[in-house]
């Protein structure tokens, strides 16, 4: 009989769990002390108001929670956080916001199409025209494809247990910004929250994600000023209608030397 390493997976607060499991191939097996993708549910509380619920991975939670408030609107920068307390063990972010504020209260959440569950307030997508992207930036498509394969050599989670979405902020010449996450949704967050802590404009650059660019994934983007969104996959009918209107170039099916221009080819060089 072969046996599992028994572990309380649902208790872990590692990015990757070590355990122990079958592979086959074809009618062959062989157990290997591998691992699986950590997933935790984090409460964020805002001002002593609990304000939403993620499924995540517990790395780099700090990132996610500041990118998350900032692509929901609540803040404009870092500087307005006063504290933020993360205990990965309790599942809970704290924070605590800068001077007097009303209590939050989001109108009208989303239940969004992202892996994990992605939840989004709305705030900005009853009125999207104000996060027109009009850089203009150009790039010749071998570029696309250097940067899809830096993407997945920056892809350490993803080597090491698989079952996770990463995403990368780059520029014209390299990688700015690497994150993984069990939701696509989630690696946006975090790359916006590492922006906010090292001092990094994302205005201007490009994203380029494992999953598909969802209407969510479209948004986020475009609150960050990123005029080319580029995936591994395909982006969504609502992601390329809202790609054509805020001026934003969308690339999917990202190949060794093949890719999909759906919006705004204008500015892939070629």
């Amino acid at each position: 009989m072969i046996e599992s390493v028994p572990l309380d997976l649902a208790a872990s607060t590692e990015a990757a769990v070590p355990h122990r499991y079958i592979r086959f191939q074809g009618d062959a097996w062989q157990v290997v002390d591998g691992g699986v993708i950590g997933e935790i549910r984090l409460t964020i509380v805002v001002d002593g108001a609990e304000l939403v619920t993620l499924m995540c991975s517990p790395w780099k939670v700090r990132e996610l929670v500041l990118g998350f408030l900032y692509l929901e609107g609540l803040i404009q920068s870092a500087e307005e956080v006063e504290l933020l307390r993360v205990c990965v063990e309790d599942r809970l972010a704290e924070v605590r916001l800068r001077g007097d504020r009303p209590r939050i209260e989001p109108a009208h959440r989303i239940l969004t199409s992202g892996c994990g569950g992605g939840t989004s307030f709305g705030t900005y997508l009853e009125r999207i025209e104000p996060f027109r992207v009009e850089a203009a930036l150009q790039v010749p498509p071998r570029h696309l494809y250097a940067m899809m394969r830096r993407l997945y050599e920056h892809a350490s989670l993803y080597r090491q247990v698989r079952g996770c979405h990463s995403s990368v902020l780059a520029d014209e010449r390299d990688v700015l910004v690497v994150a993984e996450d069990i939701g696509r949704h989630n690696t946006l967050d975090k790359i916006q929250g590492a922006c906010l802590l090292n001092g990094i404009s994302p205005r201007g650059k490009l994203l380029l994600s494992s999953g598909r660019i969802s209407s969510e994934m479209l948004l986020k983007s475009a609150v960050m000023g990123i005029p080319i969104v580029c995936s591994r996959t395909s982006p969504t009918a609502l992601a390329v209608l809202l790609a054509e209107r805020l001026n934003i170039t969308t690339v999917g099916y990202i190949r060794q030397d093949t890719m999909n221009v759906y919006s705004h080819a204008w500015r892939i060089r070629g």
